[in-house]
């Protein structure tokens, strides 16, 4: 996994009025289900501007806001009341405003309750496959498993001051962990946040790994492990996942794609 420093992206929480959430137990939401396309006026006849592809997913973060969850970027649909919903494609800075069609926007979705909760079919490590709803080039496939962490005094930072010190940290031992793995990665995910080794905080780099116990280990760049039990979610660097839950058993959100199980 490459390390990202954390930038604070300035100015853009101010445009967006987007506000970074934690699934509590579920949220709403909107999957494209056909093109979705964007004018540059509030008239159909006008220039199509962007075309959001079906697969997506947009998760409620405010008021008439669903954002699409990506990485270091902001991109939201304001759904107030009109014959048009203002889009704003992916950006880091402010962009203006684009326009969908409510009639075109209604035809085109189905409204969706994104669970945190792990189903009640699911089995604690068995491994399940998933693969997007539409072919996409940056996640082909995705495996999702939930694991019961095992240790002595498992503990996860859950704050730190300015310097990285932790100042805040929970017992999560015997807790369920779910991992993602797609792309030769394999993510971590409680509470909805990524976590990583708390070591990492201190400049000791490394990743996260939980075997099939559900013992956690810190593995180093040149591959060597050691067993670890102190966690922390991803805090001075930027997560690689950013959204994860369930829409059913069957169907699942990563980020701002849907997947649906194999």
């Amino acid at each position: 996994m490459k390390r990202f420093l954390f930038l604070l992206v300035a100015g853009m929480m101010s445009w967006t009025m987007v506000q970074a959430t934690t699934p509590q137990s579920h949220d709403d939401g909107y999957v494209v289900t056909s093109k979705l396309r964007s004018h540059s006026k509030r008239s159909l006849k006008s220039k199509v501007k962007s075309t959001i592809d079906p697969g997506r997913v947009a998760v409620k973060t405010g008021n008439n806001i669903f954002s699409f969850h990506i990485i270091d970027a902001a991109e939201f649909i304001n759904t107030q009341s009109g014959a048009f919903y203002k889009y704003y494609p992916p950006a880091q800075d402010y962009v203006p405003a684009e326009y969908i069609s409510v009639a075109q926007f209604n035809k085109s979705v189905r409204k969706v309750k994104i669970s945190s909760q792990l189903p009640t079919s699911w089995e604690l490590g068995k491994r399940y496959v998933f693969k997007p709803i539409e072919p996409n080039e940056y996640v082909k496939s995705a495996t999702v498993r939930a694991v019961r962490l095992k240790g002595d005094n498992i503990t996860l930072v859950t704050k730190v001051d300015d310097n990285f010190k932790p100042t805040k940290y929970i017992n999560i031992t015997g807790k369920t962990i779910i991992e993602v793995a797609y792309n030769d990665e394999k993510l971590y995910w409680y509470n909805g946040e990524q976590i990583m080794p708390a070591e990492n905080l201190e400049g000791k780099y490394g990743t996260l790994h939980i075997d099939d116990n559900g013992v956690p280990y810190s593995v180093t760049e040149n591959g060597n492990s050691n067993v670890i039990n102190r966690l922390s979610n991803v805090l001075g660097e930027i997560p690689m996942l950013d959204y994860f839950g369930w829409i059913s058993d069957t169907e699942i959100v990563i980020d701002d794609l849907v997947l649906v199980r194999q």
